[in-house]
């Protein structure tokens, strides 16, 4: 019974009432258990409005104009169409199946690796970030991972899972929003006449077949790949797009740090801010520290670019160079 009390009182504050006991005396609570209980709530309460500003500023921020009259008139025919392009469910399935596409060769790639933890799983579980641990042989990180987490692939598979079945909560949600998008863009976009067209491809087999697969066939196996195989090209153009945000920059001053603020600018920046003038140099400082390690992780990258870029040429250097060697030997 006194643990049903318990229960009772903690149910009670979780929605701000005092708790009774049987004889209808206010049982007695931990004052500890009820400030963390009141913490929660606040917590709970605030992430809730938290949420809703959010959603009000992207509402705000993403209004569209209002549809003329004439696109009004055209609605109901666009209605259709866009149900026959996003019929129900299908964000779903399509987001689950590129989730798929994208996860399974990992999954796979890491099972057959032996199922183990990677060099950069282990450093950030050991925190060993010091060590080359990509020096560890397959067997070992194999024996550690066994060490470590005996569920390691069980708790993959179930975190590839979730992830594909989050994915396609997600989606789903969007959806009904897609399609009512969708529906006032071809009213604005589409005379009476084509969509009266659409609508009619879109009652035979064929057309039926199309707009059900037009989203659902971006996730194919063929077209992942096919964008797979652009990664280099993409990876070519990082220091070209690099370069363009320093150009976009150029003859301009650098932001002002704390010291370059005269004492009055930092006495009014200290005001609004809430914070004392200590506190807001430390803190700009750290943060233009962080800028600067963020600029040497992207000359990093560019630099391991440039090697891997020189490494593929001298790849595709080496077949001329095997050929002339093995001519030199024939003429010897």
């Amino acid at each position: 019974m006194k643990r049903l009390a318990i229960v009772a009182a903690l149910g009670a504050l979780a929605l701000g009432q005092p708790a009774f006991a049987q004889d209808g005396a206010i049982e007695e609570v931990d004052p500890d258990a009820q400030a963390m209980m009141d913490e929660d709530r606040e917590e709970g309460e605030m992430d809730a409005e938290a949420l809703a500003m959010v959603a009000a500023i992207f509402t705000a921020m993403f209004q569209a104009d209002p549809l003329t009259p004439e696109a009004e008139a055209r609605l109901p025919a666009a209605t259709s169409v866009a149900a026959s392009l996003v019929p129900e469910g299908v964000y779903g399935e399509m987001m689950g199946q590129m989730m798929d596409s994208f996860l399974s060769p990992i999954l796979e790639m890491a099972q057959s690796d032996g199922g183990g933890m990677s060099a950069s799983e282990l450093t950030e579980y050991t925190g060993l970030y010091g060590q080359d641990l990509e020096g560890l042989t397959a067997e070992e990180r194999i024996e550690l991972t066994r060490m470590f987490d005996p569920v390691y692939e069980t708790r993959t598979k179930a975190q590839f899972d979730m992830i594909v079945g989050a994915a396609d909560a997600v989606f789903a949600a969007l959806e009904p929003g897609v399609r009512d998008g969708l529906a006032k863009a071809y009213a604005s976009r589409f005379e009476a006449g084509e969509l009266d067209a659409l609508n009619a491809f879109f009652a035979t087999p064929v057309g039926a077949k199309y707009a059900r697969q037009s989203l659902v066939i971006n996730t194919d196996p063929q077209v992942i790949s096919g964008m797979m195989q652009s990664i280099p090209s993409l990876l070519e153009q990082l220091p070209v797009l690099m370069a363009s945000f320093e150009d976009a920059e150029a003859g301009l001053p650098e932001p002002r740090g704390y010291d370059d603020l005269t004492p009055s600018e930092q006495r009014r920046a200290s005001e609004i801010l809430g914070v004392d003038q200590l506190a807001l140099r430390e803190s700009m400082a750290a943060a233009d520290g962080i800028e600067e390690v963020m600029a040497e992780v992207a000359e990093d990258l560019e630099i391991a670019l440039e090697q891997d870029e020189e490494t593929m040429e001298e790849a595709e250097e080496a077949p001329e160079s095997f050929e002339e060697a093995m001519e030199d030997i024939g003429e010897e």
